[in-house]
């Protein structure tokens, strides 16, 4: 299927008119998924760039929002990685005003070597990880060290509580998140990549689904056709439910076969580069028709993905784009039955900061260059499950869908 992004145009209300009045965004015959790869040199040189102006990014953020801490203990993976360029699974970041290391035990001081050459290495070997932090502050001077609570264990704060006498620890939370919500494009490219190898991966599999066939293996099989087109993994753990069991909205795929005219939900993503995308489509299962009333509430559902399209804008207020598609599925008699929230942005980890939700605090809202899903779902119990999710770029000129593949059930299966 071709690369392109869409652009949303105008307000859509009409069942599977989320995507109308869409232009591309690329070439039809451009590159799929960076089969025209940039010089290793010229990465790397970007890369490098990227890692200096997030890291001097941070030393702001810390030095405004925590202006008493004298240093920064970065524990979340994804922080790390965003910061740093580190890609290993353990280890934390040390940053100073004029100083930055990576803490991190033999398993990976070669590739921290290589992937943050600009970075000192504390070597975690006899001494543990909370000791060697407390060296650092005293070779430092910190009297004051900032956390990341979110990403600290309340065992590891009574470790390093106990461990650094006379530093107080101070609470960070969202320090970097904050600084990840605005996508460079760098990373919209990676996630703009990861959403081409989930659309040709649906592309591939939607010909698997027919009567007989179990959920768990309809998931691996999906799995393995966006790993063979170029992922490094998946985004999260795939879902295909079937029946009354898609009503359930994080289900895990299991034994059961579909049977013909069965709802089908599945939600998937692939990875690039680190980065993340999200999709969910609802499917028919051939062989005989689906229930009269599936038709309907792919039609209510697909009705309050085109509003919640429209709403999603620069400086929208996130509770206000929950709030006009939830009252288009209420509108249809259906408000009970769509419990979780509208969507939430997404990047190197697949659940992302602002969310659209009932729950979201009012002052919140969309940043430009914020990645986001919209997905609406109705969930009848005992009976099914519909969603339907699209991923979109928020932009100042205007918003672009990331996903290609056909968004209601009869397209899919055309084709």
């Amino acid at each position: 299927m071709p690369c392109s992004l869409l652009r949303i145009r105008s307000t859509t209300t009409a069942a599977g008119a989320a995507v109308s009045g869409a232009l591309p965004g690329r070439r039809r015959d451009a590159p799929v998924c960076g089969e025209a790869a940039a010089p290793a040199l010229h990465i790397r040189r970007e890369s490098k760039r990227l890692a200096n102006a997030r890291l001097q990014a941070l030393r702001a953020a810390l030095a405004r929002r925590v202006p008493k801490a004298g240093a920064l203990l970065v524990s979340g993976e994804a922080n790390r990685r965003y910061v740093s360029g580190f890609r290993g699974d353990t280890g934390w970041l040390w940053v100073t005003a004029t100083d930055a290391a990576i803490l991190a035990d033999s398993r990976f001081w070669e590739q921290a070597a290589a992937e943050c050459p600009d970075w000192r290495l504390v070597k975690v070997e006899k001494a543990g990880t909370d000791e060697l932090v407390a060296q650092e502050c005293q070779a430092a001077g910190v009297t004051a060290l900032a956390v990341e609570p979110p990403h600290l264990t309340w065992a590891t704060y009574r470790t390093l509580h106990r461990r650094l006498r006379g530093v107080r620890l101070l609470a960070a939370p969202g320090l970097i998140e904050d600084l990840r919500e605005a996508k460079e494009p760098a990373e919209l490219d990676a996630i703009r990549r990861a959403a081409a190898i989930a659309d040709r991966a649906l592309a591939e599999w939607v010909p698997l689904v027919r009567p007989g066939a179990t959920e768990a293996d309809l998931a691996l099989e999906l799995d393995l056709r966006m790993r063979r087109l170029g992922a490094e993994g998946t985004a999260f753990p795939t879902i295909v439910a079937t029946g009354a069991h898609g009503a359930m909205a994080h289900a895990i795929p299991g034994p059961g076969r579909l049977q013909s005219g069965d709802v089908l939900v599945v939600d998937f993503g692939a990875v690039v580069d680190g980065y993340r995308s999200d999709m969910t489509r609802t499917l028919f299962v051939p062989g005989a028709p689906p229930p009269d009333e599936a038709r309907h509430v792919v039609e209510v559902v697909a009705r309050a993905l085109g509003v919640g399209l429209a709403a999603v804008r620069p400086g929208a207020r996130c509770l206000a784009v929950d709030t006009a598609a939830r009252e288009a599925i209420a509108a249809a008699g259906y408000g009970d039955y769509f419990g979780h929230g509208l969507g939430h942005a997404v990047g190197l980890d697949i659940h992302e900061g602002p969310s659209f939700s009932p729950r979201t605090r009012r002052e919140v809202r969309v940043p430009a260059g914020a990645v986001m899903t919209v997905e609406p779902g109705i969930y009848l119990p005992g009976r099914f499950g519909v969603r339907l999710e699209q991923l979109v770029a928020v932009g100042a000129d205007g918003n672009e869908v990331l996903s290609r593949a056909p968004l209601l059930p009869e397209a899919l299966a055309a084709g």
